[in-house]
């Protein structure tokens, strides 16, 4: 992998270092195998080199990096050795008249390419590599190597000693090297002292002298060399010497050492155990002076934060001073760097070892809450598609990357994108990839799940995605607008709007002569006094980067009537470039450094005024230049981000690895998501926003919250999930709903049960004849009991008995005792027993009456119901002005009820009746509003109305109602919809409410034959209801409400209902009298058998005189023997016959 960076060399800074806004952090690869060298330029600013190094077991880095306090640069040259590990590294000076160059030399080394012999000479004040024609008798890697300048023969001498070859045996030479003279002279054999061939050894220059310690060599088991061997150079025939030593360091190698006022320092390595590699933190002194006592340990503390106990790493040593940079540790290969005062032995973090993404150019940077979005941008030939978080803690100032995973589909690899944010939302349009194809895609990140979406439009819009880079964007939630950039084609000016809601791309402006296209510029949508606007500021018109300086202000206010015009020509004092930073405050358009190509690149900060009075001011200036950086404006600091340190003028030019964070003179307030207290910008608390520059942190709607500090945006408030219930008295958290209550998405409290609507109907019921219930009881009972009053009252009372015995119904019919007169021909005889009947009879015959009213009452009354072809009722009966009322209920509708739905149709008249807000709640109300559906015809398919809502919902209740046909009769259906579990309705496909329409006839025949009609309809479900677009709580701000479809069916079938009477009153009537003389007759016969009873038991004769049938036989019998028995007969006997 090809990193690039880039630092502003000190020898060409322009503007005085104490002016300059240092790096906030400076990054550098994690590697080890490395070497390194520290020197001086001519200016007198010290500076480390690093070559190459592993980052792995299989990778490299590539070409030297030069580190200095403030920041970290690779090289930008194309020519350079090979990527290698395990190398020897010195340097060379060279002097001229009035200044000397500090150059790099590397040699040998192991590689991706094998074992390399070569020597290349770096000139680090001229960024350029040249390849020396001298090379390792034997090409090897971890050598033990040494240097030192001869000054009084300008000569630069590497010694170098052991180490593995091609063939992994170990080199038995040892050699001295003259650069200046690219000869070779050839030392003694060192085996003779260390008895093996030598790899990981350290070797000192000192005095004219050699010293070779520590190093391995392995054949079936490690040998480890613990002694010291001497070389004299004052001969070079001279044999190499073994030191006897007091005391040793043990078993450790690849370390590293200095040489410090005549003593050796052996700083840290490792060793090979049993268990695997143990590093060592150890430094131990060796006094040439008395070399006999040998090794003695330092105290030593390790730097806060560090990990001393590494090998393989660079060291540099310098004066009193060793830089340690790199290295493996028990937990990997490190990018820290620390330094150590070797006379004090005491050490200082430099580089602390950080996740830091890799310089880039072109990249976008923004802002979610206190956290800064990295992503994409260029490098050499690499180009990222990876994703990077920027944690900002405005109490320390400090902040840390992390690299962050995303969910699903990622964009691929991409530079000079447009990338635009609101609240959790983060867009990305088109951009550069490989081979240099200009892409045509849409990207949208959800900060909050870290998931990516693909934004395709949808069939229905009229444009698709333009192939675009270096355009521009803004977002204006559901929608967000792109300008500019470039194409195959060229630059453009075209305006781009996107509506998430509906998912349409629309073209507001095209480009055309009118229009200077441009591309790289910086952009703002900005809101005011009721309208909007974007501007455009400066750019590039064509690929030689000509420069257009200009800011151009659009009212896109009405779409069909955009207005474009330039408000500014060219800047007052600043600079015109191209390829610069930008970002927006709330108050100003900050431009952080850029390019005038082929010229220079610059690294000043300016303020543009734009919106009210121009103005141009410039702040402080960048440590170094820049342009491609990343760049972003929050609270009161701005963040710029990596960059082209020599402009982008080539593929290898420099990036800067430097991290920017500085405060901005004049910011008067914190920005979005900061409130200014006590003259500090602090981020907004958990469950607040501020979404303007200035003003105050503003709640989160109620039922909604979020855990996160400096929320810029409403789209930050994510409702509180089913179940749970916004607790603003206690923990201001979302919080368990109690049992037996509801909390649907969004809840600022618990709601009752009772607020849920079940799917329901109510219809005119079936005609059932009445039930007589209590009735029959009631009047036996009132039969009964005026019955024994009566009896009561006749038999206590006179008066009673003879008014009903004068007045009685049966005069002429009583039983008349023998030898009395009949009651109609003696006018003054009453009988008590026809009173009392005569009584009995009149009850009856009311309580007769009563039966045949209560029976009519309820049993004349009948209905019939047919279902017939929905045709005929049409053709009999005229279906005009017809109404009917159709109710939406939502109990968790989360904006004001007072706001009108838009609604439509094409077939039906309607009329917004009116809302309700029934308070459910202290904070909750239930939604209702009311719509009048008129129409004048009957339809058969494709009636229907359409619904828009503002907001989003978790419950729709939707009812249709009408006349039902039957008179004081309404027809309703109630059908409800709610979502899955944390999800809502919002979103613009409509959810499908389905019902059935049947025509109804109602015709009622009265009491006397009239005939009265009404006609209706029967309101039934058709299908049930089908959801529409629904969205996970993080995404509702994605979309600007919810829309209801209402689809009605016309059944193919009617209902006829016909309600009459079995009876008419005359008949009644008639029915009743009729009844009477049969009463009356039957309580005759009971009076006449009641009497013959009575007188029988009484024995009283009964009847006329003669007209029994015993009278009868012996009147008979007598007449026929009168004649003969006659005078025979005494007088006393006929008297008794």
């Amino acid at each position: 992998m090809y990193y690039l960076y880039s630092i502003f060399i000190y020898s060409f800074i322009l503007i005085s270092k104490s002016t300059d806004i240092e790096p906030f952090q400076v990054y550098s690869p994690s590697l080890c195998g490395i070497s390194s060298i520290k020197a001086i330029d001519s200016d007198g600013i010290s500076f480390l080199l690093v070559f190459s190094g592993s980052t792995d077991i299989k990778s490299y880095s590539s070409n030297m990096m030069i580190y200095d306090y403030y920041a970290v640069q690779y090289s930008s040259t194309s020519d350079y050795p090979n990527d290698r590990s395990y190398y020897g590294m010195a340097y060379s000076t060279e002097y001229y008249d009035d200044f000397k160059l500090i150059n790099a030399i590397v040699f040998g080394g192991l590689g991706a390419n094998g074992v390399q012999g070569d020597f290349w000479m770096y000139f680090s004040d001229y960024d350029f590599w040249y390849e020396l024609d001298i090379y390792l008798p034997e090409s090897a890697y971890n050598f033990a190597y040494t240097s030192y300048y001869d000054q009084n023969q300008n000569l630069t001498r590497i010694f170098v000693v052991g180490g593995i070859n091609n063939l992994n045996e170990y080199v038995q030479s040892a050699n001295e090297f003259v650069i200046e003279n690219e000869e070779i002279n050839w030392l003694n054999d060192y085996v003779e002292c260390t008895t093996k061939g030598l790899a990981g050894s350290q070797l000192i220059y000192s005095d004219n002298s050699l010293y070779l310690f520590s190093g391995y060599s392995y054949n079936e088991s490690v040998f480890y060399f613990n002694g010291l061997c001497k070389l004299d150079l004052t001969d070079i025939n001279n044999p190499w010497e073994s030191v006897d030593l007091a005391s040793q360091f043990g078993d450790i190698i690849h370390g590293g050492s200095c040489l410090y006022e005549n003593s050796i320092y052996y700083f840290f390595g490792s060793t090979y155990s049993a268990s695997g590699i143990k590093y060592s933190d150890k430094i131990y002194k060796l006094k040439l002076d008395q070399v006999d006592k040998g090794w003695e340990e330092i105290n030593f503390k390790c730097p806060d934060g560090e990990i001393c106990a590494r090998d393989s790493f660079g060291y540099a040593c310098f004066n009193n001073e060793v830089t340690i940079i790199g290295g493996k540790t028990a937990l990997g290969v490190t990018n820290s760097m620390f330094s150590i005062e070797i006379d004090k032995i005491t050490g200082e973090n430099q580089l602390s070892e950080i996740e830091f993404p890799n310089p880039r150019a072109f990249a976008s940077l923004t802002q979610s809450s206190t956290k800064l979005l990295l992503f994409g941008g260029i490098n050499k030939e690499k180009i990222f598609n990876d994703l990077w978080q920027f944690e900002y803690n405005s109490e320390n100032k400090l902040g840390s990357w992390t690299a962050l995973s995303t969910l699903g589909s990622s964009p691929e690899p991409r530079y000079g994108h447009a990338a635009a944010t609101q609240g959790i939302f983060t867009i990305i349009i088109g951009g550069t990839t490989y081979d240099k194809r200009i892409l045509s895609d849409i990207w949208l990140l959800n900060s909050l799940s870290n998931t990516w979406t693909n934004i395709i439009p949808s069939e229905t819009s009229s444009s698709k995605i333009p192939s675009l880079t270096r355009s521009c964007a803004m977002f204006d939630l559901p929608k967000f607008y792109f300008l500019g950039g470039k194409s195959l084609s060229g630059s453009n000016f075209d305006l781009w709007e996107y509506d998430l809601s509906t998912n349409k791309l629309t073209n507001l402006i095209k480009s055309n002569t009118l229009y200077t296209g441009t591309h790289g510029h910086a952009c703002q949508l900005i809101k005011e006094k009721n309208q909007s606007f974007i501007y455009s500021f400066y750019g590039l018109k064509n690929d030689m980067n000509d420069l257009f300086c200009g800011i151009r202000r659009i009212n896109i206010t009405d779409k069909n009537n955009i207005i474009v015009d330039i408000i500014k020509e060219k800047p007052d004092k600043m600079q015109c470039r191209g390829n610069f930073a930008f970002s927006y405050n709330g108050m100003s358009m900050l431009i952080i450094g850029g390019e005038v190509f082929p010229d220079f690149v610059m690294k000043d900060i300016w303020m543009i005024n734009f919106t009210d009075t121009y103005g141009e001011k410039m702040e402080s200036s960048l440590y170094e230049t820049l342009s491609g950086s990343s760049m972003l404006a929050f609270s009161d600091q701005v963040f710029v981000f990596s960059g082209y340190h020599d402009g982008s003028f080539s593929v290898n030019s420099d990036l800067s690895s430097s991290l920017y964070l500085t405060s901005i003179k004049g910011n008067q307030n914190c920005g979005f998501g900061y409130n200014k207290t006590n003259e500090i910008c602090e981020p907004c608390s958990e469950s607040t926003y501020k979404p303007t520059y200035d003003g105050i942190c503003l709640l989160c709607p109620p039922g909604t919250s979020h855990n996160l500090q400096a929320a810029t945006d409403i789209s930050q408030c994510t409702p509180c999930p089913k179940g749970k219930y916004y607790d603003k008295t206690g923990t201001n958290q979302c919080i368990n709903c109690p049992i037996d209550f509801i909390c649907p998405a969004g809840s600022a409290e618990p709601l009752n049960i009772s607020v849920i609507k079940s799917e329901q109907q109510s219809q005119p019921k079936n005609f059932i004849q009445p039930s007589m219930g209590y009735s029959m009881t009631i009047l036996g009972s009132v039969f009964g009991f005026s019955i024994l009053i009566f009896i009561m009252i006749f038999s206590s009372a006179l008066f009673t008995k003879v008014v009903f015995s004068v007045y009685e119904l049966y005069k002429a019919d009583h039983i008349i005792p023998r030898g009395e007169t009949s009651y109609k021909e003696d006018k003054t005889k009453i009988s008590f027993f026809g009173g009392f009947f005569s009584g009995l009879a009149i009850i009856v015959i009311i309580f007769n009456f009563a039966l045949f009213i209560v029976n009519y009452i309820y049993k004349d009354e009948d209905e019939t119901r047919s279902l017939v072809p929905m045709v005929s009722l049409v053709q009999e009966h005229d279906y005009v002005n017809n109404h009917l009322v159709l109710e939406v209920y939502m109990y968790s509708y989360r904006d004001e009820c007072m706001a009108t739905p838009h609604f439509t149709s094409s077939f039906f008249n309607l009329t917004y009746a009116y809302f309700d807000e029934k308070s459910i709640g202290e904070e909750s109300v239930a939604c209702t509003h009311v719509i009048d559906v008129d129409f004048n015809k009957l339809f058969t398919t494709g009636a229907s109305i359409d619904l828009s809502f503002f907001s989003y919902t978790s419950d729709i209740s939707l009812t249709i109602s009408g006349k039902s046909g039957n008179p004081g009769a309404k027809s309703s259906y109630t059908q409800t919809l709610t979502p899955t579990d944390n999800f809502v309705f919002k979103g613009l496909d409509p959810s499908i409410f389905s019902f059935n329409i049947m025509p109804s006839y109602y015709n009622y025949k009265g009491f006397f034959g009239e005939v009265s009609e009404s006609i209706g309809f029967r309101v039934s479900s058709f299908v049930s209801p089908i959801s529409g677009s629904i969205k996970s709580l993080e995404n509702i701000y994605l979309s600007a409400g919810f829309n209801i479809k209402i689809e009605f069916i016309m059944s193919e079938s009617g209902m006829t209902t016909y309600r009459f009477h079995q009876i008419d009153p005359i008949s009644l009537i008639i029915l009743m009298l009729a009844s009477v003389p049969g009463l009356i007759g039957l309580f005759r016969s009971i009076l006449i058998a009641f009497e013959k009873f009575y007188y029988k038991c009484k024995k009283i004769p009964i009847g006329v005189e003669g007209t029994s049938a015993k009278e009868q036989y012996n009147k008979l019998a007598q007449g026929h023997n009168s004649a003969e028995t006659d005078h025979d007969m005494p007088e006393k006997n006929r008297d008794k016959i």
